[in-house]
């Protein structure tokens, strides 16, 4: 990641070889807003929506949800969408990049 990436407290952020947060105790709103800068990308309020969405599941039950499970609520949220709307936000993979920027680990199931 080009640059200096700090946390809130002036500290350096530790990532992964693939821009992931090594320590998620690092992750503030700034630092997400950071990490998608990174890969060119402004946040905007379905961007957050996604990463909440991600985040509240991760705490929920322990894991990401599957992409089924993010259209569904998106659904829900919306009143209509699909997987293409998500790709749209996030066109390496919704789920995954809303774990990286959320400060959550890689999503197993991800290649």
């Amino acid at each position: 990641m080009p640059g200096r990436l700090l946390d809130g407290d002036g500290a350096p952020v530790v990532l992964d070889d693939e821009g992931f947060l090594v320590r998620p105790e690092q992750w503030s709103i700034k630092v997400a807003e950071a990490l998608a800068a990174s890969d060119g990308v402004v946040l905007g309020k379905q961007h957050w929506w996604l990463i909440r969405m991600v985040r509240d599941h991760h705490q929920r039950y322990g894991n990401p949800p599957l992409m089924r499970v993010v259209v569904a609520a998106w659904r829900e949220q919306f009143g209509s969408g699909s997987s293409r709307e998500l790709y749209r936000l996030f066109p390496d993979g919704p789920v995954r990049l809303a774990c990286k920027y959320g400060g959550l680990a890689k999503p197993d199931w991800c290649i």
